[in-house]
């Protein structure tokens, strides 16, 4: 009889005195009983390449019917986890039978299913029909065989482990999200490291980004779970996702809180697992019978910030050291990104608070405008801070509109855009002209920012309803939009300027008239600057046009349209918007006249404003208006030889205006029991809504405002 493969594969054509030790025919066989590797080894012993043995039943090729329930009997004892070893008659590619001397030891693969490890190193008798025997060695081969394997598993094992550090490093992490960080941990140890996890952040953390204490004292710690992943479906559901939860102090989780020490658990029965999450309603305890679990404190800044729990189904091995140390390196991981998403968080937070807290939350009621506006924040910190707007009032019922952009962001910008806004505000309330306000914010931004110049936008319209003017200048800002009643909104064309803060440059102011119901449209550049490639400011302001379809809409409704057409990929620049309908006060709610400064010009005001007031129908107001009116004339005859000029005006309120042409302001001072004058103002201070004084280009004007019955 020739030589077969076994023959072969041991030497039986050659001598005794000069045996060949081959190299172990080795073998791994899944939990199926299918062979999943074939070495080289068993391809030379057994005549089988690994191409027709992979993939095949280890009983079907390898044993002889009657042999079959011994084998799979065995298989089941080394697949719960005992090793074996001895004789076994195996069949070769000829169909011959080879009593073998072999191990068996059970293994797992990079998904945790068990499996086993079949190292043949001896022949214990002859093949039938019988061949040539050759000394192979004893079972002590085997077993050398398998602890060589088990180093080599180990070995394997800690690659496996640093690989997946490795991966958790880059994949954790890659945004300044706490939720998102959470979900990449458990997206790297589910299903490699674990069955189940899940991540839960202390409440302070999540809602306030604030650094819980170094030591808890309270009796009950609440934590927020912000992610869960379960390879069980049905588990993942009975722990969702945002949902508070309270642990004691004696708890499993209570206790890692408190020590920031991680704990192991082995082998759950359904108590201790109804006392991970007591009270819950399904409960996830009969699901997590049997798993063992690793729970990690998620560690920063010597603050404990959270916890993470894996757990592992009864058909995977128990957590080791090992691992025990790979899962803590996975939360420090965790830790560090979620922490960093904390600090990002409330830098942010508090950029945003600092900047609503300064913008208006009201634009007030006004003369002749109506107003709608909106702010919106970037969707990342480097984008919040600079921008502000105001709607101011001002005397004799004009309505200043402003808008601007501090070039920087964060907390930093949003304090300069602060104390910009203070002094626009201030500074408007003097009755500059636009220009001279942008004039005198320039120099102001010399002063700002901690001696390192931040340079800032601004757009500043003043709206006088008597007149329907409005003077419009801009430092460096994107132009207006003016968009009238019947008409198509058009840029209004301005002089640029230079930004706040450059210097050396002067401003200029432009009247513009507008028709009754036209709309002002201002805005910073974070509502048209896309950062998409060949798009420019022009192309944001045509699109800004291509929204405004229809002036005659509620105010609101055309700033809605506004900010759903134009805000898609513009979010990473806040921005801010004011729309105003503007209209001129009728001929039928003012009027005028002149007065010499003589002593009849207090009696004829009085009846002049008695007269109006009726045919407007406010005879409520005609004792006040009256004698508020005389006050202010009678003061104005104490200055001037001019002329003097008495308007009133009705809108929102009663507005009543004296004109004179001395440019002194009169000032509230205290009087004496003695005196006969100086209660005039205060009278006009005590009965009036508001009241002031501005210069005008020929004078002075002082005015007060009653409000309507």
């Amino acid at each position: 009889m020739g030589a077969t493969p076994w023959s072969r594969a041991f030497g039986g054509e050659q001598s005794p005195a000069a045996p060949q030790r081959p190299w172990p025919a080795t073998l791994t066989v899944g939990t199926d009983g299918r062979i999943t590797s074939w070495s080289r080894g068993a391809q030379a012993l057994f005549g089988l390449s690994a191409g027709r043995a992979c993939g095949r039943r280890m009983r079907t090729l390898m044993v002889r019917p009657e042999d079959r329930a011994a084998l799979d009997e065995l298989l089941g004892t080394v697949l719960a986890g005992r090793s074996w070893s001895g004789s076994l008659p195996l069949l070769d590619a000829d169909g011959l039978v080879h009593p073998v001397e072999c191990g068996w030891q059970p293994i797992q693969d990079r998904r945790g299913r068990p499996g086993a490890l079949i190292v043949v190193t001896d022949r214990v008798g002859q093949s039938v029909p019988a061949a040539r025997p050759a000394p192979l060695g004893t079972a002590e081969a085997a077993l050398a065989a398998i602890g060589q394997f088990q180093e080599h598993a180990a070995s394997v094992a800690m690659m496996r482990r640093v690989q997946l550090l490795t991966e958790a490093n880059t994949m954790i992490g890659t945004t300044l999200d706490m939720a998102q960080t959470a979900r990449e941990l458990l997206n790297v140890a589910v299903p490699r490291f674990a069955d189940t996890a899940s991540v839960a952040l202390m409440e302070s953390v999540v809602d306030e980004f604030e650094l819980p204490p170094p030591r808890i004292e309270t009796d009950e710690i609440r934590v927020r779970r912000v992610a869960v992943r379960a390879q069980d479906p049905a588990l993942e559901a009975m722990l969702p996702v945002d949902q508070s939860v309270l642990h004691g102090q004696s708890s499993v989780f209570g206790q890692v809180l408190r020590s920031g020490r991680p704990r192991t658990l082995s082998a759950l029965d359904l108590a201790a697992a109804q006392k991970l999450w007591p009270g819950m309603d399904p409960s996830p305890a009969p699901h997590l019978v049997g798993n063992c679990m690793l729970v990690v404190p998620l560690v920063a800044r010597g603050a404990v910030l959270g916890i993470a729990m894996f757990a592992r189904g009864p058909d995977r091995r128990p957590f080791s050291g090992g691992e025990s140390v790979l899962g803590e390196e996975f939360a420090a991981r965790a830790a560090l990104c979620v922490d960093n998403a904390r600090l990002y968080s409330h830098e942010r937070n508090t950029a945003l608070m600092l900047q609503r807290a300064l913008l208006p939350a009201d634009s007030g009621d006004h003369t002749g405008v109506d107003v709608a506006h909106r702010y919106l924040p970037a969707s990342d910190l480097t984008g919040v801070g600079g921008d502000w707007y105001d709607v101011i009032g001002l005397r004799g019922g004009r309505v200043a509109m402003v808008v601007g952009d501090v070039m920087g962001h964060g907390v930093r910008a949003a304090a300069v855009m602060g104390q910009l806004r203070t002094a626009t505000r201030t500074l408007a309330a003097l009755d500059l002209q636009p220009a001279e306000l942008l004039h005198h914010l320039d120099e102001l931004a010399d002063h700002l920012g901690d001696g390192e110049v931040l340079f800032a936008t601004c757009l500043v319209a003043v709206y006088d309803p008597s007149t329907r003017i409005c003077r419009i200048a801009r430092a460096g800002h994107i132009p207006p939009l003016m968009v009238p009643p019947n008409g198509q909104p058009q840029i209004i064309e301005l002089p640029a300027g230079v930004p706040l803060g450059v210097g050396g440059h002067t401003f200029e102011s432009k009247d513009i008239e507008f028709e009754d119901d036209s709309l002002l449209v201002l805005c910073t550049d974070g509502l048209v600057e896309s950062r998409a490639p060949g798009r420019d400011i022009d192309d944001g302001l045509a699109d800004l046009i291509r929204e405004i379809k229809d002036a005659s809409l509620p105010l609101e409704a055309i700033a809605d349209t506004v900010i759903a057409g134009l805000r898609g990929d513009r979010t990473m620049d806040d921005a801010a918007l004011v729309i105003a309908r503007v209209r001129g006060i009728p001929d039928t709610a003012t009027a005028q006249w002149t007065v010499e400064p003589e002593l009849p010009a207090v009696a004829r005001a009085r009846k002049a404003v008695r007269s109006t007031l009726n045919d407007w129908g406010l005879s409520e107001l005609e004792e006040t208006a009256e004698l508020l009116a005389s006050e202010l004339v009678t003061n104005a005859m104490l200055y001037t030889n001019g002329p003097i000029s008495v308007r009133l005006l009705r809108d929102h309120t009663l507005l009543c205006e004296v004109y004179d042409t001395s440019d002194e302001v009169p000032l509230l001072r205290a009087a004496d029991h003695d005196d006969d004058g100086g209660r005039g103002l205060h009278l006009v201070k005590a009965l009036s809504q508001r009241w002031g004084t501005r210069r005008t280009n020929g004078g002075k004007s002082v005015w007060f405002e009653l409000a309507l019955p």
